[in-house]
């Protein structure tokens, strides 16, 4: 009998130290969390949506649309999406995890491990010594999103992180290093080319090895090919003129320690009770990790009171902590309320995804059950972008038509001199506008990954406008009625 007791009582303690899949919400909290997301598919026609939610160490998923629309396949909890950013808090620990193990230092100088980098400030080599791990753990580097995003090649051979890097060697840098924090995605893509050199070992094989199957994580991939074999990658859309299509993003194999590592929200429920400290089967020195990667660097001026620790946005006082992600095809977000026991994460396979809505979810949670799904600024953007196409052809056609009507019916007569300045005037801005897609000039091969196409044709149609307005305009100050 004593023995069935022990058993009884040390299953009930093994038990205990996992999270339970829970179904404990109410139907009303349920019912609302469920309708958001669906309300957020719909809006923004982004097809799937998959958000796990830890409340009190219990575990719920919700899944809205399609993991692949073309093929049906409904999003769920096993739906693997690329993280975007949020990658950067597993790039986090993976070299925190190597300063703990004493293979580097985050005080060391980048130079210690990549003695070929070098970058700029105002013109001028900066002493490389300087720059420390922590300047790109933190944001502080000098290497910005602005400044430095268009560096980032396409590839997905084996060398492309090297590359990468290399592509950023001599770049000038936004801030003098240390001065301010100012997010720039390619930070993290240095600390993996660290990351690697220290190791001996591909970025991805030190993730997988070191990372991510001591922590358990079975679902999270750094290599594509093996997501794909599963058969649950998500297709990624993206959305210009009003229509969502599927679009299969070139490669940044470069980029991955910064945004493309690839979970489902079945794994980043783990990942998030890791954080929260729910979960104890995992190797002792990754508490230290986490708690490491939970501070903030408070040596420069908060935005808005938080600061940026490894791979989290984070207050003072560590009660919030944040991480949003964006790639050509996925939106994500994380948020972790460690005081309330209370964590959110948000995976879809789309641009258009307002990701607060996590931070609605949190009011549901709260009481605040009526909640309504706010427009991105992306798909705002694209619609503004798309509606002014429209306009500025429609216009351009009317100018076009009503020029050449008057060129027919009219009789030819000397251009005035305030007719001069008019056309003319038009006509430099017509030729400004036609000037701005070649001022641009390489960028365009990031912008037209990264952003809507309506960008593009909206420039388009406004230079169209501007010539057949000036068109018209030299027509009008050449002709007069024939009746005259």
């Amino acid at each position: 009998m004593k023995k069935i007791i022990i058993l009884i009582m040390t299953a009930l303690i093994l038990i205990s130290k996992f999270p339970m899949i829970s179904y404990a919400l109410s139907d009303s909290e349920s019912d609302s969390i469920q309708t958001l997301l669906n309300d957020a598919c719909r809006i923004s026609g982004v097809p799937g949506m998959s958000m796990t939610i830890l409340e009190n160490n219990e575990v719920f998923y919700f899944s809205s649309g399609y993991a692949d629309r073309e093929k049906r396949l409904l999003a769920s909890e096993n739906t693997l999406y690329e993280l975007a950013s949020v990658s950067k808090a597993f790039t986090g620990m993976g070299i925190l995890l190597m300063e703990e193990k004493g293979m580097l230092s985050m005080s060391d100088s980048i130079q210690k491990y990549l003695p070929w980098f070098t970058l700029k400030y105002q013109g001028r080599h900066i002493d490389m010594q300087n720059i420390t791990l922590n300047d790109f753990l933190h944001h502080t580097s000098g290497l910005t999103n602005s400044g430095h995003s268009q560096y980032i090649p396409q590839g997905n051979t084996p060398d492309m992180l090297r590359k990468t890097v290399e592509m950023l060697s001599g770049a000038e840098l936004s801030f003098s290093p240390g001065e301010q924090c100012r997010y720039g995605t390619v930070n993290y893509d240095v600390l993996g080319l660290v990351m690697e050199t220290v190791s001996g070992q591909s970025y991805e094989d030190y993730m997988k090895e070191q990372v991510l199957q001591p922590l358990g994580l079975h679902q999270t991939y750094v290599y594509k090919t093996e997501a794909e074999a599963t058969g649950e990658l998500a297709q990624g859309y993206r959305s210009s003129f009003f229509i969502t299509v599927p679009y299969d993003a070139p490669d940044f194999a470069g980029n991955k320690p910064a945004g493309y590592i690839i979970s489902c929200t079945k794994d980043m429920a783990r990942w998030m009770n890791i954080q929260m400290g729910a979960v104890e089967d995992i190797p002792e020195v990754f508490h230290k990790v986490i708690k490491k990667s939970h501070q903030g660097n408070l040596s420069v001026t908060d935005d808005n009171g938080m600061f940026y620790g490894a791979g989290w946005y984070v207050n003072s006082d560590q009660s919030y902590l944040e991480h949003p992600g964006g790639n050509p095809n996925f939106s994500t977000k994380v948020l972790l309320l460690p005081k309330k026991n209370i964590a959110v994460c948000l995976l879809t396979n789309g641009v258009n995804t307002n990701t607060n809505l996590v931070m609605q979810v949190e009011e549901i949670l709260e009481g605040k059950q009526s909640q309504t799904y706010k427009i991105s600024s992306s798909q705002l953007l694209d619609i503004a972008l798309s509606l002014a196409t429209i306009i500025c052809c429609l216009f351009a056609g009317l100018f076009f038509f009503l020029g050449l009507y008057r060129k027919n019916k009219y009789y030819h007569q000397k251009m005035t001199q305030n007719g001069i300045i008019t056309t003319a005037s038009c006509l430099v801005v017509t030729v400004l506008i036609w000037v701005i897609p070649l001022l641009i000039g390489n960028r365009w091969s990031m912008i037209l990954v990264w952003q809507t196409y309506s960008i593009l044709t909206a420039i388009i149609s406004l230079a169209l406008l501007t010539t057949c307005i000036t068109w018209f305009l030299y027509i009008a100050n050449t002709t007069r009625l024939k009746d005259d």
